[in-house]
């Protein structure tokens, strides 16, 4: 599979579908996701080689559509999307709260990439305004430095909450 992939967030399905369209007739790349996030927003995730990537990211850049590219993506990231693996042993844990999928996806691979840390969930579609989540499970130090990560790579504006929790009781854990 190749590593490259690129997230676009559309404010009306209806053009999001036709640029979709276009992307695929266009591009020698796969339609990896299509999901409805919200009511009126759509994303999709792309998938193919990196030039190709970063060529539909200039076109939807120039078309001021939402996206952004990740080059060498984890794949422990593409496994998490919209799942759960329900931790067994958690000292401690991270939620982190994004306003679109966008951000949770980018600060997700940071993370996992950066520190060593578990990515116990990746959702995406939360409420009305299609916000996403992130829950990171490792020590309290890799979560503090992945916490510093997030608030030096992404914008206040796209980070609603950031979270650390120590010691979650039982209960805690079985609602992630």
């Amino acid at each position: 599979m190749l590593s490259s992939f690129l997230l676009a967030e559309f404010q009306s399905i209806a053009t999001g579908y036709k640029e979709m369209n276009n992307i695929l007739l266009n591009y020698p790349v796969d339609l990896f996701l299509s999901k409805n996030i919200c009511p009126g927003r759509m994303l999709f995730i792309f998938n193919g080689n990196e030039s190709d990537i970063l060529e539909i990211d200039k076109y939807f850049k120039s078309k001021k559509i939402s996206s952004i590219y990740i080059l060498n993506i984890h794949e422990e990231i593409i496994e998490k999307i919209n799942t759960t693996k329900k931790p067994t042993n958690i000292s401690s844990f991270m939620i982190c709260e994004f306003k679109n999928s966008i951000c949770a996806m980018k600060a997700s691979d940071l993370c996992v990439k950066e520190a060593n840390i578990e990515l116990v969930k990746l959702e995406f579609r939360i409420g009305l305004f299609g916000k996403s989540i992130s829950v990171f499970n490792g020590l309290l130090s890799s979560l503090q430095s992945s916490k510093i990560a997030i608030l030096d790579n992404l914008s206040n504006n796209d980070i609603v909450a950031i979270e650390i929790i120590e010691n979650p009781v039982g209960e805690l854990i079985k609602c992630i």
